[in-house]
């Protein structure tokens, strides 16, 4: 850097630094402190028709759900393997899963129990 630039640098940082102080931040957010007079609801700005109620918390048996692949009955874990397709005119289409995926399946099945 030549003797200049160094010397503009130089000052152009301690301005910025100089900037930065909160006397100087102050005097610009010196004016502004809100309202006068909290106000005292704090609601939503609009109102619900009727009388709302809240639903109960929904119960839910942990036991009785599993969500693993061979957790479940073969017969249902293999009609799961499906994929089902929905169509931009919405009708829905069901395809069955192919015979290379039941045998993966039907291997994979052979170690394991369902109770």
């Amino acid at each position: 850097m030549t003797t200049p630039t160094f010397k503009l640098a130089t000052v152009l940082m301690i301005g910025a630094a100089l900037a930065a102080t909160p006397a100087l931040a102050a005097a610009f957010t010196a004016g502004n402190h809100g309202p006068a007079e909290l106000p005292v609801n704090r609601d939503a700005p609009f109102t619900l028709p009727g009388a709302v109620t809240p639903m109960p918390t929904p119960k839910v048996d942990v036991a009785s759900i599993s969500r693993g692949l061979f957790d479940q009955d073969p017969a249902a874990a293999l009609a799961s393997l499906g994929t089902v397709t929905l169509s931009r005119d919405g009708s829905i289409a069901e395809t069955e899963a192919s015979d290379a995926l039941r045998g993966v399946f039907e291997t994979e099945m052979q170690g394991h129990k369902v109770d």
